[in-house]
């Protein structure tokens, strides 16, 4: 436009011919200056275009590759779990139990088929297979043959149904917990091989009316139990409520509780006993044997529960409390 005394259009048309180099021709005759300003602005021009183009495509192609490696490293790391759990659906409920299993350091995968709820699981850093949970091959591809347990959390009772049904024919030994919305369909999941089937809503009501009964009660629990209290803000405490099995041979088969000296130890309070084919013993004196099979279930800290953990399967600890 200065240079040749030229309109807008015409000198933007001029400009984008040349830059992409298409030439068309000229629309107008060229003086000296217009011939010596088109060499810099193929020279300049030209390369920038490329320029970008290329890194387009570079960028696109090494999101794409990224996209691909990650995804095969994700069915590497799956194929070699053993002893994880599997987590059917990654909704409102789903990304609770998510959450929970995270932070308590366990292998799990999840198995979800809406894209978007996918890609959220994806987001937050956990093994994710984008599948039906009621079709065979995606149980299989999250390695159920060789998982600890499941639960289905998706919406649908029915779904919900269908997994379990799947789940217990493919692995008769796997643990298996089960959402209901109705208390229709709890008897249904668990002849269909649940062992435990859990509906969010009775539990979040039964819930409710305790807390605001028995509110201190509830509040000691929440402390113990998540490991943190907001509203008085005692934070990173850590003690938990878990269950130990003992073991054949280790340092608590055969013995009593008074014999194990397990609080002396260990630290961890015995709140229960859970003797096979019994139910809990709630009140579990010194005297109670405890047998391999046996489940205890105690309170303390994380490393007092370790401990327990401990003593519970290792044969290297002494009555004198010290470790080989």
């Amino acid at each position: 436009m200065i240079i040749e005394k030229q309109n807008f259009l015409n000198a933007l048309y001029m400009v984008v011919i040349t830059i992409t180099t298409i030439g068309y021709g000229e629309t107008f005759k060229l003086g000296t200056g217009g011939e010596i300003f088109t060499l810099f602005l193929i020279i300049a021009g030209v390369g920038t275009v490329g320029y970008t183009l290329v890194s387009a495509v570079e960028f696109m192609i090494e999101n794409s590759l990224t996209g691909m490696m990650g995804r095969r490293k994700m069915r590497k790391d799956i194929e070699n779990m053993v002893g994880h759990y599997i987590l059917c659906g990654y909704g409102r409920v789903g990304q609770h139990i998510a959450d929970d299993l995270d932070n308590a350091d366990t292998n799990f995968v999840v198995v979800e088929k809406d894209p978007a709820s996918a890609d959220r699981a994806e987001a937050a850093g956990y093994a994710v297979i984008k599948a039906d949970a009621t079709k065979d091959e995606a149980l299989k591809e999250a390695g159920i043959d060789k998982a600890r347990g499941l639960v289905s959390a998706l919406s649908s009772d029915a779904e919900n149904l269908y997994i379990t049904l799947t789940a217990r024919e493919l692995c008769p030994h796997l643990f298996i917990v089960s959402r209901c919305d109705s208390e229709e369909s709890a008897s249904k999941l668990r002849r269909a091989g649940a062992d435990r089937v859990i509906s969010p809503h009775s539990i979040g009501g039964r819930r409710m009316a305790a807390m605001l009964l028995k509110p201190m009660v509830w509040d000691y629990l929440d402390l113990v139990t998540r490991g943190q209290y907001i509203e008085f803000n005692i934070e990173n405490l850590e003690w938990r409520i878990d269950d130990v099995e003992i073991q054949p041979n280790s340092n608590l088969d055969g013995k009593t509780i008074g014999e194990a000296k397990i609080y002396a130890i260990s630290g961890a309070l015995v709140l229960a006993v859970k003797k096979r084919g019994m139910s809990f013993n709630t009140k579990p004196s010194k005297d109670t044997r405890l047998d391999p099979g046996d489940y205890i279930i105690a309170i303390g800290t994380v490393e007092q529960l370790a401990k327990l953990e401990e003593i519970a399967t290792s044969t290297s600890w002494s009555q004198g409390g010290r470790y080989a």
